[in-house]
């Protein structure tokens, strides 16, 4: 009996890309790592290289958002289409758009027209991202799966982050050079996706749309999350490279120690979706997220001068963090889903929902800014927090799924 010479390749490969669970974290870690890079640092880039006031810099986040009003018909062609080469397909569109920011982008115009191809891209994965947490995972432990996978963009976000604050503050890069870097790190995390294997509904026919009435509670968090994510992912940045002058080192270490802590929260917070139910969560949410619009709206007028920044710094870490208990949405949604061929769709539907808001909050909020000063941005903000006390206050308990 002789030895067969040759190997199974399959055998041989690193387990990595052989585990599908691990192969679709590894992927979104390569993305976030690109997301770091090039969206940690995209608010100075805009006041850097063009210049941009808050008026401005509220229309052109519309523009960027909306994709994801757009994104329930941006999806429904592809109903019959594989989800992980709808991943793939969106990744490469996120380098796509990078390039173009990076190079080709001589005016505000144009650089708006290159966000809103990035923002295709990024919209439509984070939708199938969120469809593959549910099909990769079993039910009771999903918000366990949500939470690693919030790390790992916490971690690929502190590597983007380290990237700008060395490559800017101390090797001298300029943006175009990073944001290169970054295109190139989301090519391979396309080429990555390609190693997937469908599961369960992700290798389905999908329905195109999905409106219930049944899930009209999840919609509804979905609309209040998103002016409650807008107006924080733009004007909380912005509150301290305008009026506090942080520039883009500066911000990329608050995004790194930020990334820190979210990494060990963010897994937490996902665990705690599974043992206290998705009720609890988002009614702690809505109050710590009270106490932070306090925080912005009153901190300069209301606190010593050396404890200002700090403070802002600690509810800009807390408030990336409490981001990952979106994921209590899609946990909840998952249990009471009529059949798997709806998920994705109603998915898609809540993010298209929540961005139609998206796009006016922003708007509205660089106007109330202009007109009436950067704390009633945040006192409206305070309103909205407590709309989703309400909102998730309607949801069932734990035990009543």
């Amino acid at each position: 009996m002789t030895t067969h010479k040759y190997y199974n390749i399959h055998a041989l490969m690193p387990r990595i890309f052989k585990d599908q669970k691990l192969i679709f974290l590894f992927s979104t870690f390569l993305g976030a790592v690109a997301a770091g890079i090039f969206f940690s640092s995209l608010n100075n880039f805009l006041v850097d290289v063009y210049d941009m006031s808050a008026d401005q810099r509220g229309v052109l986040e519309t523009v960027r958002e909306m994709p994801g009003m757009l994104l329930i018909v941006l999806l429904a062609p592809f109903s019959a289409v594989k989800e992980g080469k709808i991943l793939f397909g969106a990744t490469l569109v996120i380098a796509l758009g990078i390039m173009g920011t990076a190079s080709l982008s001589p005016d505000i115009l144009t650089v708006t027209a290159w966000l809103f191809v990035w923002s295709v891209g990024a919209h439509m994965v984070m939708t199938i991202r969120e469809s593959f947490c549910v099909a990769l995972s079993e039910p009771g432990t999903r918000g366990r799966l949500f939470g690693i996978v919030r790390s790992l963009r916490s971690l690929g976000t502190i590597l983007g982050a380290t990237c700008i604050w060395l490559g800017m503050g101390i090797l001298g890069f300029g943006y175009e050079k990073l944001y290169w870097t970054a295109a190139l790190i989301a090519l391979l995390s396309s080429l990555i996706i390609l190693l997937i294997k469908e599961k369960r509904h992700t290798g389905l026919k999908r329905k195109r749309f999905v409106f219930k009435k049944k899930y009209s509670l999840f919609y509804l968090l979905a609309v209040l999350f998103g002016v409650r994510k807008q107006i924080f992912i733009v004007f909380g940045p912005w509150v301290l490279i305008r009026i506090f002058d942080q520039d883009a080192p500066a911000m990329a270490r608050l995004i790194l120690v930020s990334s820190v802590a979210g990494l060990f929260l963010k897994p937490y917070f996902g665990k705690l979706i599974d043992t206290l139910g998705e009720r609890t969560v988002l009614i702690a949410d809505s109050l710590i997220l009270l106490m932070i619009c306090a925080c912005y709206g009153l901190a300069e007028t209301t606190l010593p001068q050396p404890l200002i920044l700090p403070c802002l710094f600690t509810c800009f870490i807390l408030d990336d963090s409490l981001f990952s208990l979106r994921s209590a949405h899609i946990t909840y949604l998952s249990k009471i889903v009529e059949s798997e061929d709806e998920l994705t769709a109603s998915i898609s539907t809540s993010y298209s929902i929540e961005h139609v808001v998206s796009m006016i909050a922003p708007i509205i909020a660089g106007l109330v800014w202009i007109r009436f000063g950067y704390p009633w941005v945040f006192f409206m903000s305070a309103l909205v927090a407590g709309l989703m006390f309400l909102a998730s206050a309607k949801l069932p308990r734990k035990a009543s799924f």
